[in-house]
């Protein structure tokens, strides 16, 4: 099937040296009496945010009215170990995307932001179809399973099996009511369980306020060089129910996101644009200071005529566009993409004292459907065999998702000489992911009738994970932390497959499977002052295994897959400075990945196998600079070197020993300012921007033995600029200003992975927009 289960320096080294350098001429100027007392992380949106710092999540300390002298950077409070502490003292390499941030750059994606992030990467195939890559733990664009975790506050979401697209279909949460973005770098096994052996991307909302009524809402519009044109509407408001005990928070939102590919064979232009609406409700109960209850319900769709079909047709030697830029030639009728998420949960948290109790139950659901253009894939074969001159096919889609979640947890006091936490996990999602090759005219799109071509119903599958964890923390001194840690896991998938059809056969079949992964945590810290900070992290990660698709018992292939694991080896450090108007973070890496979960073929059957092993190793270093009131700098920089360490299994994908993993640049930097100022009358103005650079990376693995192909490097320009006056701001922004155009993805369009024609998903060009906001 075209989308089976398995779907689809220079420059980097100055700033690594320039953000190296201010570790050893400031790591002894360190001033304990200094530190400020923790601080919220971030106002609520519903209220005017200051006009200083952007970037960073955070109160920052501020000069006396009208000073030029710089301000402190802000404190910024995370939940990475599921506990609130200073980003400071978390003893692992955890970035912050604030919810300011997110607004000034109007991102809406994770290829507005991804840049920003050290050792984050995206392999992108197109809107809503996109994988995330953390410290290069990735097998390529097919990836059958995903690598990082997706959690929305603390409910984790996405399938955690290879029977629903895991790997790609990751939720892009609209960020007008995000608080903040967390990303954890490394294995979360231990907390977070199954599929984040690279790390975990947390979306943390912004909750009700019990305290005072608040409303927003704003507008956009955006245009796409040589496409077209979007617009966009969201508004949030916050209504305390009863005064400091219920309160109700709803934010809603609309965008038609522009696009600017052409078919040529319809004559449609824009055929990417999409259409993303959705909503959340938040209502929260304190009864009072000991217990908060919180019910969340967020539904978001995305829906397109052409995103199915995303991509331009290119040469992979020459990577030039076949028919021109921006042009693809697709089958008429073809291209349809749908998307709806849901996501409901209830979290209670209760404070007796002498221990915490946290309660998490959800109930999430995926509805997926597309219809994709396989004439290149099936035509060569089919048209002669029934005598058509011009047979179209192509895939039609739909996957179906539930999955049900609840997790307990108990946590001691941070403040004590043994810091302690257990927890259990429960979770049981059930998938269908139906498959129908149908057939028509290639340039009407009317129907013809053919002998049913391949119907292929995968599933019912259904996966369910019992686990239990706990770590202790043994604070020896005020200075040295030791933390440990472990998770139990056990697994256990049926699967059921029924097949018709001329390229499928006949198959009825149910398989099961069960896994029972361990996995561990040794954390060491090392405080030489309250803003100097080592740590050594010894971490490792599982995804499932489970039963293998489209292996029928009987052939002697295997009817199941085990699950693939990982460990991850890090020393780090982490330093506020210059009176803590300077932080600097940095941190050394080395992954073992072994029993990698790779295709393999036999018999004429795809499916996975354990038995490829690979490797990772790099450094992240990121600098964040306030040298003056108003103005924020900020870098980073990732060197990352991932390989496979033995030869890939014989049948399925070829790779060598010592080949670079697919899509993972060796380097990534990126380099940022932004600038508040006063006007007079009122009126304050800001500006900023950021240049990242992503470098070459290789594609896919090829199935036979020849030459990959090898993606080029590329840069990105995006800037902004805009005013306050009273409650309203107004932006005007750019992204990708040079208008480069940077290959995210491509993959083949035939059954021969190296022929051309490749579809290849590319950068949005420029895009210029203008917003404008208004607090209530």
């Amino acid at each position: 099937m075209c989308r089976s289960p398995y779907v689809r320096r220079r420059v980097c080294a100055a700033i690594a040296l320039t953000l190296g350098c201010p570790l050893w001429v400031n790591a002894q100027s360190q001033d304990n009496s200094s530190q400020p007392g923790p601080t919220s992380s971030t106002d609520s949106k519903a209220q005017q945010k200051p006009a200083s710092n952007a970037g960073q999540s955070g109160n920052a300390q501020r000069p006396a009215s009208g000073s030029s002298a710089p301000v402190q950077l802000g404190t910024v409070i995370v939940t990475a170990n599921k506990r609130e502490e200073r980003l400071q003292d978390v003893p692992m390499a955890v970035s912050v995307v604030s919810d300011t941030q997110l607004e000034r750059e109007n991102a809406t994606s994770f290829t507005d932001y991804a840049s920003q992030v050290p050792g984050l990467n995206i392999i992108s195939s197109g809107e809503g179809w996109t994988q995330l890559v953390l410290r290069g733990i990735t097998s390529g664009s097919r990836q059958p399973n995903a690598t990082v975790g997706t959690y929305i506050d603390d409910t984790p979401y996405g399938s955690s099996t290879v029977y629903a697209a895991g790997s790609m279909l990751t939720p892009d949460i609209d960020p007008n009511d995000l608080e903040r973005i967390e990303v954890l770098r490394g294995p979360q096994g231990t907390l977070y369980g199954s599929n984040t052996l690279g790390g975990l991307v947390k979306f943390v909302t912004a909750p009700p306020d019990t305290t005072q009524a608040s409303a927003r809402v704003g507008v956009d519009t955006s245009s796409i060089a040589g496409g077209g044109s979007g617009y966009g509407t969201h508004a949030t408001v916050n209504i305390p129910l009863i005064a400091n005990t219920l309160a109700l928070r709803v934010n809603v939102y609309d965008r038609d996101d522009p696009g600017y590919i052409r078919n040529i064979t319809t004559g449609q232009s824009d055929i990417d644009k999409a259409k993303v609406s959705g909503s959340r409700a938040q209502l929260l109960w304190t009864p009072n200071d000991k217990v908060s209850v919180r019910f969340s319900a967020l539904a978001q769709n995305l829906r397109s005529d052409g995103l199915a079909n995303q991509g331009i047709d290119i040469n992979p030697a020459t990577l030039q566009p076949i028919y021109g830029w921006p042009n693809q030639a697709r089958a008429a009728g073809t291209g349809m993409f749908k998307i709806k998420y849901r996501l409901y949960d209830l979290s209670v948290n209760a404070d007796f004292g002498w221990a915490k109790l946290v309660s998490t139950t959800s109930y999430g659901t995926l509805r997926f459907n597309e219809n994709t253009d396989i004439t290149d894939l099936y035509g060569p074969v089919l048209n002669p065999i029934f005598g058509l001159t011009n047979g179209g096919y192509s895939e039609y889609q739909p996957i179906a998702l539930n999955k049900v979640t609840q997790e307990l947890r108990l946590q001691s006091p941070a403040d004590q000489t043994w810091e302690w936490r257990a927890g259990a996990f429960f979770t049981h999602e059930h998938t269908t992911d139906n498959q129908d090759i149908l057939s028509f005219n290639y340039n009407t799109g009317v129907p013809i009738a053919l002998p049913t071509l391949g119907n292929v119903v995968v599933g019912p599958a259904t996966f369910s994970e019992w686990a239990g964890y706990g770590d202790l923390t043994w604070h020896a001194t005020s200075q040295l932390s030791i933390m440990v840690g472990a998770r139990y896991s056990s697994d256990s998938t049926s699967y059921t497959q029924t097949t018709t059809g001329l390229l499928t056969g006949t198959t009825d079949f149910t398989t099961r499977g069960h896994d029972h992964p361990v996995t561990y945590l040794f954390n060491p810290s090392y405080k030489f002052s309250d803003d100097l900070m080592a740590y050594v992290r010894v971490a490792s990660g599982f995804r499932p295994g489970g039963p293998n698709v489209g292996v029928p018992p009987g052939l002697g292939a295997p009817l199941t897959f085990g699950p693939d694991r990982l460990v991850n080896y890090e020393l780090g450090l982490k330093s506020l400075m210059l009176d803590k108007h300077m932080s600097v973070e940095a941190d050394v890496f080395y992954i073992d990945w072994s029993k990698v979960q790779l295709t393999t073929t036999a018999g004429g059957f795809s499916f996975l196998g354990n038995g490829g092993r690979a490797t990772s190793k790099g450094a992240e270093v990121s600098w964040r600079y306030t040298p003056l009131a108003g103005l924020t700098l900020w870098a980073n920089t990732t060197y990352t070197k991932a390989e496979l360490a033995a030869n890939t299994p014989p049948g399925g994908v070829y790779g060598l020993n010592g080949d670079p993993l697919p899509y993972v640049p060796t380097w990534n930097a990126n380099l940022g300012a932004d600038y508040d100022f006063p006007l007079g009358g009122g009126w304050s103005g800001f500006v900023g921007g950021n240049i990242s650079y992503i470098g070459a990376r290789y594609a896919d693995f090829n199935t036979v033995p020849a030459p990959r192909f090898r993606l080029p490097s590329y840069n990105n320009v995006d800037m902004h600029v805009g005013v306050n006056y009273d409650n309203w701001t107004v932006e005007l922004y750019a992204k990708n200003l040079a208008n480069k155009r940077g290959i995210t993805s491509m993959w083949p369009e035939t059954l021969s992975s190296i022929a051309s024609p490749f579809q290849a998903t590319y950068q949005t060009p420029r895009t210029i927009g203008m917003s404008a906001t208004v607090d209530f």
